[in-house]
């Protein structure tokens, strides 16, 4: 299967220097670990008062996410700068809603939406977003920071703006007292603390041909009509599952406290309260799909599964001009197996419309894969802390997923 930007990064070479990442406070390829915790430390004095300076013809700026018009400055970028695989037959194309719905959980700040204008017409041409969330690192929770959404106009691409973004949000995010954050990237930098790989299921076989997404595998060939048995090969049961109902607001308590236990079974997971949960996993037409299994009794939520909702523009192709797909996202197990809960959610998937659902091999996704016929992908998603020497994960010891 073909991946998207991201998924797409192939391996770096075994050395590499890099003239920014070399410079700031995150673990260094050949440097000994030998404690969990802050690599550099510093007080709100240290703080630089002033943004970093900008050539002339630009200017910063914070866009407020909360209105319209600054949103759809914010999505147009996006959808036009942001990541492409590597044969730019998909670039990502984040939803306003899903980008309304990323970066203004609870207690998120405006100054952390970080934006670079051009004078001359207030064009929006470079973006970075951080947004608080409280993380389980190792054996303590900390409230941190996510890094997300940098992107740089292509008219500025190789002007050095993007480690300008990441130094004015960092300071931004410095001054609210936070010095630690959280990143992916498709490519490797200095320095991972887990690697995942991207699986494919797909639920549209016809339409990912179509678009180059897929290929007709070997086995299908010996068929008379290939894409038919390919077809028959993705066909999804009827649901099991008769209980599994969407999630509602008065569930929110019930699922903390069932995902707070569940997380407690890997290294680097999230930390939500009540609050931030019902941001993260109440229902969201087109951007997040939350469902729960109560107890027939006690009305306790015993089981949890959830996917949010990511379309990518199809470059090029004159049938589509949209691939829809589901990402795997949060869930807790136990009553049912777990293979059954993503038997479920793989079918409402399919029902609202969506092409494939993807997954990486974090959490305990791998224990599915194969059963359900997930398709090995040919990319990888890193995971970084800044500011936090953290010792190497295996994939499935990792229980966060970035958006």
């Amino acid at each position: 299967n073909r991946t998207l930007a991201q998924m797409a990064a192939k391996p770096p070479p075994a050395v590499k220097t890099h003239e920014f990442w070399g410079t700031q406070p995150v673990p260094q390829e050949g440097a000994e670990l030998k404690e969990e915790g802050p690599i550099e430390s510093k007080v709100l004095a240290d703080v630089r008062q002033d943004p970093y300076p900008l050539a002339t013809p630009l200017e910063w700026c914070s866009p407020n996410i909360e209105d319209p018009a600054q949103l759809t400055e914010v999505y147009e970028l996006l959808r036009d700068n942001y990541v492409e695989d590597d044969d730019s037959l998909f670039r990502f194309n984040y939803s306003k809603e899903f980008l309304a719905w990323a970066m203004t959980p609870p207690g998120y700040f405006r100054d952390w939406m970080v934006g670079v204008r051009r004078k001359a017409d207030s064009k929006l041409l470079g973006f970075i977003s951080g947004v608080p969330c409280n993380i389980k690192m190792g054996n303590i929770s900390q409230r941190i920071c996510e890094i997300n959404f940098l992107c740089v106009h292509k008219v500025l691409r190789n002007k050095r703006l993007a480690p300008i973004l990441i130094k004015e949000v960092t300071r931004r995010v410095n001054k609210q007292n936070i010095w630690q954050a959280v990143y992916t990237a498709g490519v490797e930098l200095p320095k991972p603390f887990a690697t995942c790989q991207y699986f494919h299921r797909s639920l549209n076989p016809q339409k990912l041909v179509e678009i180059n997404f897929s290929k007709i595998g070997h086995q299908f060939e010996r068929f008379s009509k290939p894409l038919d048995a390919m077809k028959r090969n993705y066909a999804l049961p009827a649901r099991q599952l008769p209980r599994l109902r969407p999630m509602t607001r008065e569930d929110t308590e019930g699922v903390t406290k069932l995902l707070q236990a569940h997380w407690q079974t890997y290294r680097v997971a999230p930390a939500f309260d009540v609050e931030e949960a019902g941001h993260w996993l109440l229902p969201r037409e087109r951007v997040v799909y939350s469902f729960v299994i109560a107890d027939a009794v006690t009305q306790e939520i015993t089981d949890f599964v959830s996917f949010y909702a990511l379309s990518s523009t199809v470059i090029g192709n004159t049938k589509h001009s949209e691939l829809n797909a589901a990402y795997g996202y949060y869930y807790a197990a136990t009553k049912v197996p777990l293979t059954a809960l993503i038997t479920e959610a793989l079918i409402i998937a399919k029902e609202k419309g969506f092409d494939v659902f993807n997954v990486l091999t974090l959490m305990q996704n791998q224990a599915f894969l194969k059963e359900l016929k997930f398709g090995q992908g040919d990319g990888f998603l890193r995971f970084y802390f800044y500011n936090w020497n953290f010792s190497a994960l295996k994939p499935e010891e990792l229980g966060l997923v970035m958006l």
